[in-house]
């Protein structure tokens, strides 16, 4: 009876040096925290014990012991990113080029929050740059490629046959980006950033709606301790309709925060101005101010995430043609779920509500309502890296749209198959 006795008290007081260690770490006492860590030894098997006494000898300034409690973390709780991404930075700082190449690799398939991918990005071996290329080659299928309602609905709306049908088609697309990132040593957690982006889809069935897209854009960015600042003006021109339609300019100045561990805010504002390149376009000009917000949750090697969006359109003539003024609500819901080992999946749900400045009605239709649109949209993805570098995918997306302007209304299915590769 007494051996019990003693026991359960060792327990309660294992326990409540713990706890003591907690308390001592969040008044500022960190000598005393691992103290009391130390003592706590019935613990040892709990990975929180050992994730604070690394945060203590890191408030210390003791590096090795810093190190040597992460790297316990991480055998105790292998899908610690925060652990990883800790040991990372220790590996870069002391030279311990193989570690940091192996925990880096480590890290490929968890998702991270953005100080700690923008961390990791900045991290470096034997140079300040960094140079990172991604691309992405697929084979699909569009329903609807034309996004039109139907030449049986056309023709009812208007009164007369021979309007244009919905055009199906298999495509081909293409995606690369090429991204320089170089880290102001002087400025300490200021950076750099260039980016290169090119985008290509060819309709094997229907040329004429063939798309590219160009641009580059350039930024600099900041990473404290629980936020992240980036600020990018991009330039982009895009060719479709068989020409060269329009150039914009977009500035995109973006906020993230981890309020807590594992929950990250985003808040960004845009302005974009659109400006068509041929005189017959001209009245389509316009500029865009918005503003976003995204959420995420994130546990272990998978995600929650919520997004929502305004947006006003408006444009810089005021005989412009219709439905160019305008109002756009987004919202966007969504999970990424580790199946597998092998298999990760991602299922997304978005709805959009247009609200718009113009009437629909037309010369043989007078009608004073406003135009709304309402537009859904679900997309499901399932993908495998079957290397560090590369992921097979496939995706399917329906999406919706519906108007009280029937000439707007449609829905579409796209089927993806692709490949993608991250250097």
């Amino acid at each position: 009876m007494k051996v019990l006795v003693v026991l359960i008290l060792f327990s309660v007081f294992a326990s409540a040096s713990y706890e003591t260690a907690d308390k001592y770490y969040k008044s500022g006492k960190y000598e005393d925290a691992i103290k009391e860590l130390k003592i706590s030894v019935d613990e040892y098997s709990n990975p929180k014990l050992h994730l604070l006494w690394a945060k203590s000898a890191e408030a210390l300034g003791d590096i090795d012991e810093v190190m040597s409690a992460y790297e316990r973390v991480v055998m105790l709780d292998e899908n610690s990113v925060e652990s990883r991404v800790a040991l990372i930075k220790i590996y870069s700082d002391s030279g311990r080029d193989e570690l940091l190449n192996e925990m880096r690799d480590s890290l490929q398939n968890y998702q991270l929050t953005a100080k700690q991918r923008s961390s990791l990005e900045l991290l470096k071996t034997t140079t300040s740059d960094s140079l990172k290329v991604k691309g992405s080659l697929l084979l699909g299928y569009d329903s609807n490629i034309n996004i039109n309602p139907g030449s049986k609905i056309l023709d009812n709306y208007y009164g007369s046959s021979g309007n244009l049908d919905e055009i199906s088609t298999l495509f081909s697309r293409f995606n690369g980006r090429l991204s320089y990132v170089n880290e102001l040593e002087s400025k300490g957690g200021w950076y750099g950033r260039i980016d290169l982006i090119a985008y290509y889809q060819n309709n094997f069935d229907a040329s004429y709606y063939n798309l590219f897209l160009g641009g580059a854009d350039a930024g600099v960015g900041y990473v404290g301790d629980r936020y992240s600042l980036y600020l990018p003006l991009n330039y982009s021109t895009i060719n479709y309709l068989d020409k060269n339609l329009l150039d914009q300019i977009y500035f995109k100045p973006r906020v993230d925060f981890t309020l807590v561990n594992n929950f990250l805010f985003s808040l960004n504002i845009n302005y974009i101005d659109r400006a068509y390149t041929n005189n017959e376009d001209k009245y389509r000009d316009d500029t865009t101010v918005g503003i976003g917000t995204d959420m995420y949750y994130i546990f272990n090697k998978n995600f929650l995430y919520f997004s929502v969006k305004y947006e006003n359109f408006s444009a810089k003539e005021s005989s412009s043609f219709k439905y160019i003024d305008k109002d756009i609500l987004t919202a966007s819901l969504g999970v990424n779920y580790k199946l597998t080992p092998w298999l990760l999946t991602r299922f997304d749900y978005r709805y959009r509500d247009g609200s718009y400045e113009d009437d629909i009605g037309t010369i043989s239709k007078i009608d004073r309502t406003k135009r709304a649109d309402k537009y859904h949209q679900a997309e499901l993805k399932l993908s495998h890296f079957f290397t560090k570098n590369y992921e097979v995918y496939i995706s399917s997306r329906y999406a919706q749209n519906s108007s009280n302007y029937i000439p707007v209304e449609y829905n579409k299915n796209i089927i993806i198959f692709g490949i993608s590769a991250n250097y």
